[in-house]
């Protein structure tokens, strides 16, 4: 079976356990506010907020120890988890644009993961996650390989199309590598409950576009309609790989 959902520990083991590596701090608020690498914003970045503002790329809030996965990615996660396991229609549902903003003008302000918990709507934390991982200025499968993984899952031989994509994943940064297996375990989490409704074929619609992007930063209209078709088509793929393999990637130390 291509669904092979493994996962050893649960959900909120799980995440402890990567928030006690990189973080290392037991009160929720202090662990929310743990302070990402320091990184300069963009000048006059948080003035313009609303108007297409993009964080940096991945690595830059990641840190260097294994996991290599930005905090604020392992704060959504948790939240998200912890509430929105039962909610009809999670991260398809928009939450408030204006709240999402807020979060994002703080962290770039701030350099700090807003504390999540204060957010009443989990749809806004699902937002606050869809955000970033869309306006990084880099999709999270780079410029230089998400071509690559479009066209392993163009491939019609599903044997070769599933190893042309491991080597893709094992092909990608460190950060890049860690913070996909760790989202990708997480969709598989939200994929098995039945409550949400988002089975893997609904979460590759609106993943598709925010984690693998396209392969240029400036694509033109027809390249946009044709990378959604093949988008939705590798974050599907992805999402059925094991959870045991993704498992290596967020669980090592170095």
């Amino acid at each position: 079976s291509m669904r092979q959902m493994s996962v050893e520990l649960s959900s909120s083991q799980y995440i402890n356990k990567l928030l006690g590596i990189d973080v290392m701090v037991s009160h929720r608020q202090c662990r929310e506010r743990c302070p990402l690498p320091c990184t300069p914003n963009p000048i006059g970045c948080p003035l313009k907020i609303g108007e297409g503002c993009v964080y940096d790329v991945l690595a830059d809030y990641a840190p260097d120890s294994s996991p290599s996965i930005p905090p604020l990615v392992i704060s959504c996660v948790s939240e998200i988890e912890q509430r929105g396991l039962c909610e009809a229609g999670l991260y398809r549902l928009s939450g408030s644009y204006v709240q999402v903003k807020d979060l994002k003008e703080e962290f770039l302000l701030t350099n700090m993961v807003p504390v999540l918990s204060e957010v009443k709507n989990i749809n806004t934390v699902t937002g606050f996650l869809k955000d970033f991982l869309r306006n990084l200025k880099e999709p999270l499968l780079t410029f230089r390989l998400t071509q690559a993984f479009m066209d392993a899952a163009e491939v019609s031989d599903e044997e070769n199309s599933f190893s042309l994509l491991y080597q893709s994943i094992s092909d990608l940064p460190k950060a890049n590598r860690d913070t996909l297996a760790f989202l990708v375990l997480h969709l598989q989490r939200v994929a098995e409950s039945l409550e949400t409704r988002m089975d893997i074929h609904n979460l590759a619609l609106v993943f598709g576009p925010t984690i693998v992007g396209h392969a240029v930063p400036n694509p033109d209209l027809m390249t946009i309609m044709w990378d959604t078709k093949r988008q939705i088509k590798v974050m599907e793929h992805l999402l059925t790989m094991p959870s045991n393999y993704w498992d290596q990637f967020v669980t090592e130390q170095q």
